[in-house]
């Protein structure tokens, strides 16, 4: 099977997926409801998710301006600007193309090393691992009470935990993890290379490496922790103020909006286009939690992702278009 067939397939699978997904989250929705929900939002609202939106991509293409000069290089703001844009853009296609696609932009268009820049991009999702792990934790131990209260309301949910959390479960984890550990060594050290799967696992672990290492070259350290920050604060608000164009969301409080980020989150993490279907199924779920009523929840999440992947298709097709008219003397 030749590459070009290959990446149809996938494409189509993932795309299948993010549909089938979408229908599964909605099938049980009455249209006519929904539509009617959908009347009420204030769509004057999105205006400040956008501006928002925009400030976080431009504070995304500063700091990865701070890794790709790290080593003396002079990477102009606009192709890198670009560059993320086009990115976000490849994704809704296809998960993961966009990384690919912004390297390419950067590498042709900057004369830089592929697999530099690539490797730039890999410590960048590295300190967005970072970020999310962070958000997470702030957002549990900030709603521990209620994520008790939760548990303790729906007694079946605590019965399957206890299941999860016996003496001997704890010891079948820690031997599990030692395997594991065990396991991952032999796969870095190579032992494992004549299986091409590992051998794939050990390339992406080392570039892993070396992207993370790369971090500690960045001249203003701060400003680059500041822009992490920034960027996912943007994102956190971008959620938040849509909470104001719903009526009843107001009320929820900055603290639901943190648990429905980190949820919405997760969700964006699916292998499909967006996290279309999975960020839905997150984002309702997590509102019923919080007593908001279905079709509601469902209007939520359908808006917010929508007005989202349009903003997104509109910036990135319009840089799509920039980038050979900045670069037509190159």
């Amino acid at each position: 099977m030749n590459k070009t067939l290959k990446n149809i397939i996938k494409t189509s699978l993932f795309i299948t997926l993010g549909i089938f997904l979408f229908w599964l989250v909605y099938k049980d929705f009455d249209s006519n409801t929904l539509l009617s929900e959908l009347k009420n939002v204030k769509y004057e609202w999105f205006i400040l998710m956008f501006i928002l939106g925009m400030l976080s991509h431009i504070s995304r293409t500063i700091r990865w301006q701070m890794i790709l000069n790290s080593d003396g290089s002079k990477v102009g703001f606009v192709n890198t600007l670009l560059a993320v844009l086009n990115g976000y853009f490849a994704n809704i296609a296809f998960p993961r193309l966009g990384e690919v696609t912004r390297c390419a932009i950067v590498s042709k268009y900057e004369k830089q090393n592929f697999s530099k820049v690539l490797g730039t991009m890999v410590s960048e999702r590295l300190v967005d691992v970072i970020m999310l792990a962070l958000f997470t934790i702030l957002a549990v131990a900030l709603q521990s009470t209620e994520i008790k209260e939760f548990i303790v309301s729906n007694p079946d949910i605590g019965k399957n935990l206890e299941k999860y959390t016996t003496i001997p479960m704890l010891i079948l984890y820690f031997v599990l993890a030692i395997i594991g550990i065990i396991f991952l060594i032999q796969i870095i050290r190579g032992k494992l290379d004549n299986i091409k799967l590992f051998k794939k696992l050990n390339e992406f672990i080392k570039g892993f490496w070396l992207g993370f290492i790369s971090l500690k070259n960045v001249k203003k350290p701060f400003l680059f922790i500041f822009h992490s920050v920034f960027i996912w604060t943007m994102y956190f608000l971008m959620l938040y103020v849509c909470f104001f164009a719903f009526e009843g969301f107001e009320d929820l409080g900055i603290l639901v909006a943190l648990i429905l980020f980190v949820a919405g989150s997760f969700g964006m993490l699916a292998p499909a286009p967006n996290g279309i279907g999975a960020y839905h199924f997150m984002v309702i779920q997590t509102l019923i939690i919080y007593g908001i009523a279905q079709e509601k929840a469902a209007a939520f999440a359908l808006t917010v992702h929508g007005i989202q992947t349009i903003i997104l298709v509109l910036a990135g097709f319009a840089s799509f278009i920039l980038v050979p008219i900045v670069n037509k003397d190159k």
